[in-house]
Formats: C-alpha cells, structure tokens, sequence
C-alpha cells in the first residue's frame, strides 16, 4: 500500500571466491594462535567452568540490614578463598593440556564410576544380612533357643510372648550383622569415591559450605526413613508370593505328600526373596542416598577440586594431590570401568574381614543403640501382633493374608525407624552430648544433679520413716506396759487412798460424834449452874423456873 516491500529482505550478493576462501582464512587464523594462547583461552573456559559450579557453594553477599562489618568481612573471606580454588585449579588443568571437552569427559566418567562403587558397596554390604537370613531358615533353633531362654526369664510361657522374643531376637541377628558389614561399606567408601571426599581431605572452606547445605535433621530423619522403603518393595513381592503359594499348599484334595512339598517351596520362595532381595534393596537404598546426596549438593564434581594435600602447602598453586584424583577419574576408560568397579568390591569384601572388629565395636554408639533398638522393637511388636490375630484363624489363606498384611505394614514402620536413626542418630546423641557438656548449659547437669539429690533424700526420708515407725513402735509398746503398770499402781493407790478417806472419814465421824456430846454435856451442865443459883437472902434455895 505505501510501495514497500513486506517480505524478506534480499541478501547481498557475495562472490563466490570469497566464499571459498573463507575456511582457509578460519584456518590461517586458527594456525596463528600460538600454545600460549591456546593455554589461556583453555584456562579462561575452565576457570567459567569451574566457577559456575562452585557457585553454590559461595556464600550470598545480600546480607540483613542489621549485618555487622565482621559478617560482611567472613562472607568477603570465604568467597575469595572458593575464587582463589577455582583460579588454581583452571591454572593447573590448562598447564596440563586439558581444555573444556575433556574436563567434561573426565567429571561425567567420576560420576558413572560413582555409581558403580555405589552398587558394589550396598551388594556387598546387603549380603551378611541375606546370609542371616539364610541362617534362621535353615536352622530355626537359631532364633527359638535365645527366644526361649527369654520367655523363662519373663517367666511366661505365652504365645504372643514367644512371638515377641523371636521377632526381637532373629531382628537383633539381622541387624548386629548389618552393622559389621555397614564398617565395611564404609571402609569401602571411605576416599575411594570422586565426588564425595572426607571431610578431613577437603579445604576448610568447602567444609564449611558442605556443612551449610546439609538439611534439617528432621528431614533427613524422613529421607532416611523413605530410602529403606525398598525393603517395603521387597516385601510386597514376598508377601504376596508367599499368600498365593500358601494358599496353593492347603487347596483341598492334595495329598499329604503334595501338601509338604508344596508347604517347603512357600517357605523356600519366601526365603530366598528375603535374602536375594534384600540386596536388591539396599543396592537401591544406596542408589536412593547418592541421588538425595547429588541433589543437595553434598556429592558433586567440585570435590574434586577442593581437595587439599595431605602436605600442607603455604601456596594452594602449589597442590597436587586433587590433581592425581582428577588424572585417577581420567585414566579409568570406558573399557575397564566395569573391572574398576568389580576391584573396588573385590576390596571391600576383603575389607569386610579386616573391619569386623569396628563393626564390633560400632555396636556400642548412639547410632547402633538408636537404629537397631528402634528396628529390633518394632520387629517384636509386629511378631507379637502376628502371633494374636492370627491365633483364632483356621483358615490357612486367610491366616497367611493377615499374617503377611500385618508383615508389611509393620516392616514399612521398621525399615522407617532403621533409616531415620541411621541417619540423623548419631548427630542427635552428639549434639545432646555436646549441649549438656557446655557450662551455659547448666540445666540438664541441675535436672541429673536434682534427680540424684531427689534420690538420695528419697532413701533418707525412707530411712528416718522406717526409724521412726520403728521407735514409735518401741515407745508405744513401752508406753503400753508403762501404762499398764501405772493403771495397777494407780488401781493400788487408789484403793489405799479410799481406804484412808474411809478410815478419815470414820475418824472425824467419831471426832464430831464426840464433840456433839461434849457439847452437849457443856450444855448441860450450864443449865444446872444456872438452876442451882444463889438466892439474893442469902438462902441457898434453888429458882424454879
């Protein structure tokens, strides 16, 4: 409408020549850019790339209002010390011919290399426990004699009891087993992963950032606990297994020969995907915890580069030993991946051998006590309740559908335990540990002391009432024969009083009886003076009255 073309603008009009002759130039120039050159525009992409993955683990410069100088100066410090890792380290690698494509080869073979350490680890971690397993089958006096000796000592004889004992004892076995082989496990993994390192071969900084990026302990309780649900998996494939072969065992018309035979592959299957698939399990248990570890940030590549020398050095240009784990990650091809993965569990079963003992010896920490108490527990109780609704069920499928229902649910809730005390335990006994151990924590030495001196005045104030019942006795009863003398004295002198009142009282009786008729003779006598009176004559003659 106004005379403008509306569509695609024509292209200029490029000769041919020009055309043609524009790789040869790419490749002159490519031609003159010398080592040196070459070195630091390797160095510059790497140090990009390093720097984008050591992002996370710098601290936010956009601090409160209210932040101090010295927080702003602690935030300052941490990240130049993460800027001054990431400089070295892209220096190093580009000095050594590396360049962005294969720093990325090398960190994607340590990722996948990873992850065959971490199945070798669980398999050979999840067999003492299939073993026992195994065991108890095979031998169920393993578990009835110890249950037994229990329920004497409660003095019961209960069903349900014996249940609860079994449940607590093959449990126990389980998990003391476990115990042994998770030192081994960690022995195994201990330095032998790329993208995990112990803390005490990491710089300080990345200590620091790796302890900021650890969640709640709540959480991790609940990640703990929804990582072992894989045995829960397990178990719904065995439970169900097991309620279909059971009630296959008890259909009607079956020989009793066929009825046994059919009886000992239920149990045989159920065994067997117990202890087969309980490795299964916590190789997927495993596969879970590296997955949260990756996704919290608590096991990646930049491991690798924060490592420090087991030789301190004044220069941190100066390290070397990060450099042989990155050369170890580089070195291990494709082709011998899978025989790097089968040496390392080739290592850890041996190691299993050498770490009985710490595993031992673990059974006595906070973590040991916590997870396999807890799981042992619950294991009872779940036993117990198998034992009582199962009791009045005749029918056999019903009995093994109850039994294997309550199994599962009660497992879930086991496994749960075992994971979140697995998992946040130890820390919480350490962290009670070190709140009691500090001095402006005064409150739970007063509450110990309190419940001592609580105690002690208890076993006192029981002491003096126990005396003083017993003097309050003695004196009542030396009271009582004390009194009993004095009633007969007093009985005595009581009599004696009243006799003499008697004897008085017949005395003054006579007394007044007498002096009535001295009176009475004074009276008298007066009245005769008074008749025989002189007369005024003189005469001696007497007045009649």
């Amino acid at each position: 409408m106004d005379g403008v073309s509306r569509g695609t603008p024509a292209s200029p009009v490029v000769p041919n020549a020009r055309i043609e002759n524009e790789p040869r130039i790419e490749g002159r120039r490519a031609a003159e850019i010398t080592p040196a050159q070459r070195q630091e525009n390797n160095r510059a992409l790497i140090h990009d790339h390093l720097d984008a993955m050591f992002q996370k683990y710098r601290k936010p410069t956009a601090l409160p209002p209210d932040a101090s100088a010295e927080d702003h100066a602690k935030v300052a410090e941490h990240n130049s010390k993460i800027d001054a890792l990431v400089a070295s380290r892209a220096e190093l690698l580009a000095s050594e011919g590396e360049d962005l494509e294969s720093v990325r080869r090398t960190l994607d073979n340590a990722r996948y290399l990873d992850k065959v350490s971490t199945s070798g680890s669980s398999f050979v971690a999840g067999i003492p426990f299939a073993l026992v397993a195994v065991a108890q089958h095979l031998n169920p006096n393993l578990v009835e004699a110890p249950a037994k000796m229990l329920t004497s000592l409660a003095g019961t004889s209960s069903p349900v009891a014996e249940a609860a004992a079994q449940g607590l004892i093959g449990s126990l076995q389980a998990v003391v087993a476990d115990q042994i082989s998770t030192a081994s496990q960690n022995e195994m993994n201990k330095d032998s992963l790329f993208l995990k390192a112990p803390e005490e071969k990491l710089h300080d900084v990345m200590v620091e950032a790796l302890k900021d990026k650890e969640p709640k302990q709540l959480r991790q309780a609940a990640d703990g606990a929804a990582e072992m649900q894989t045995f829960s998996a397990r178990n719904v494939l065995r439970n169900g297994l097991d309620t279909h072969l059971s009630s296959n065992a008890n259909q009607p018309g079956l020989s009793p020969q066929a009825q046994t035979t059919a009886t000992a592959n239920a149990a045989n299957s159920k065994v067997a995907i117990t202890s087969i698939g309980g490795v299964l399990a916590g190789m997927g248990t495993g596969h879970l915890a590296r997955m949260r570890e990756e996704r919290n940030d608590l096991r990646d590549a930049a491991q690798i580069f924060a490592r420090k020398d087991a030789e301190p050095k004044e220069n941190i240009a100066d390290e070397r030993d990060w450099y042989e784990t990155y050369k170890a990650a580089k070195d291990t091809s494709s082709k011998s991946m899978l025989s790097h993965g089968a040496s390392r569990v080739g290592n850890a079963a041996m190691g299993t051998l050498s770490s009985t003992l710490e595993g031992v010896r673990s059974l006595g920490t906070a973590r040991s006590v916590l997870a396999n108490g807890g799981f042992s527990a619950v294991f009872s109780g779940v036993s117990a309740a198998q034992k009582a609704a199962t009791a009045s069920i005749s029918n056999p499928l019903a009995k093994a559908a109850v039994d294997n229902a309550i199994n599962l649910v009660g497992s879930a809730a086991a496994f749960g335990a075992y994971g979140a005390m697995g998992a946040v335990g130890q820390k919480i006994a350490d962290k009670a540990a070190e709140w009691y151990d500090k001095d402006n924590h005064a409150a739970p030495k007063a509450a110990v002391r309190d419940t001592a001196v609580a105690g002690a005045t208890m076993a006192r104030d029981t002491a003096i009432a126990g005396a003083t019942i017993a003097r309050d006795t003695a004196v009542a009863g030396a009271s009582a024969v004390r009194d009993t003398a004095v009633t007969g004295a007093s009985a005595v002198r009581d009599t004696a009083v009243a006799g003499a009142h008697k004897v008085m009282d017949g005395a003054r009786a006579t007394g007044n009886y007498a002096l009535d008729l001295g009176e009475r003779a004074a009276r008298q006598a007066s009245e005769l003076r008074q008749r025989v009176r002189p007369q005024p004559n003189g005469d001696d003659a007497m007045e009649m009255v």
